[in-house]
């Protein structure tokens, strides 16, 4: 699941009035976003979500307009890959073509993405089938969590059979169907709440990550210094990690700038297993951490792609490039536990 995928559905289920959730469901050649990119276009004149680099969102804007009345699902094909792009007229010449389905978020559709916003918050997978008709007008859909809880119409048999994100056509029935997977947002632990690890956490928030920021001095960790912070923890970093049970789908990043506050977190990190653990310092800092025994390899110290980075802001950028790398990365790299 993308980024934005999370804030899209969030933003489906706190509408009050509806609007159109758009989906892309086919590419064919070269995109701005993938299958399974959707945008949300509220009622009330505000959108959520991307779907490609700004040069169709108006298109499909002008035609939710004259389809506000009926309500119902459609599907449009905006083939970019002429220069001139004479079909639509827009000129984008992307050299790709993307086949967006619109359907009108009813009561019913809002509900169902607002008990999925709740699976996916208490840390669940959701799986979801579209059906489609031969003209690519939805007709039923289903979501379906890991636990086999579910939500909708469909066919969850042939929601099993289908394991990627692409347009599958039953010529037979005359049917297509598209499944799509929502994972839960990955969580960010930023431990160290000086001013350098505000940048991290706004940029992180953005990119899609949960952020919890802790600290052992409340006055570092407040609303006030991190207002898109998820949750704010005072205390001991060994304390911290137990209370909110942290485990091998987390990101760790400790900003501490305190010798001994990251001795004691490392050292308890070592049995451990994550997703990623970076620290911010020098290589030979983290030297002195393991004693002069080289650092691990799941260790990142210092943390961040090397894009020469100076002052805080840039510094976060690195951190944050690093982190959407390894999270977007087909194989994650947690640490192995010792034995």
């Amino acid at each position: 699941m993308s980024s934005d995928d999370y804030a899209v559905i969030s933003a489906v289920a706190a509408s009050g009035s509806g609007g159109f959730l758009t989906t892309i469901i086919d590419v064919t050649g070269s995109a701005y976003r993938k299958e399974g990119t959707m945008m949300f276009f509220s009622d009330d004149n505000w959108e959520m979500g991307l779907l490609s680099g700004g040069c169709i969102e108006q298109d499909i804007l002008a035609r939710i307009k004259i389809e506000d009345d009926s309500k119902s699902s459609s599907s449009v094909v905006y083939d970019m890959r002429s220069e001139d792009d004479l079909s639509w007229g827009q000129g984008a010449g992307c050299d790709g073509s993307i086949t967006v389905l619109i359907e009108y978020a009813n009561s019913e559709l809002i509900r169902n993405l607002s008990l999925v916003k709740k699976w996916l918050d208490n840390g669940y997978t959701v799986d979801h089938l579209k059906v489609l008709d031969h003209d690519l007008n939805l007709i039923s859909s289903v979501f379906i969590t890991e636990t086999g809880e579910i939500v909708g119409s469909g066919d969850t048999d042939i929601l099993h059979s289908i394991t990627v994100k692409k347009l599958h056509a039953d010529k037979q029935n005359g049917r297509y169907y598209f499944r799509q997977s929502f994972s839960p947002q990955p969580r960010l632990i930023i431990y160290g709440a000086g001013p350098d690890a505000r940048p991290v956490c706004e940029i992180a928030k953005q990119a899609g990550f949960e952020v919890i920021v802790a600290d052992w001095r409340q006055a570092y960790c407040t609303k006030k210094h991190f207002p898109k912070a998820n949750k704010l923890m005072i205390g001991n970093p060994v304390v911290m990690l137990e209370e909110i049970n942290a485990g091998s789908n987390d990101f760790i990043v400790i900003m501490t700038h305190n010798f001994t506050k990251d001795k004691e977190l490392l050292d308890y990190l070592l049995d451990k297993n994550y997703a990623f653990v970076g620290m911010l310092g020098s290589k030979k800092r983290a030297d002195r951490l393991f004693s002069g025994n080289g650092k691990p390899d799941w260790f990142h110290s210092p943390v961040g792609i090397n894009i020469n980075a100076d002052g805080p802001e840039q510094i976060a950028i690195s951190i944050a490039a690093q982190l959407i790398a390894v999270k977007n990365s087909n194989v994650q790299t947690p640490h192995k536990v010792k034995k």
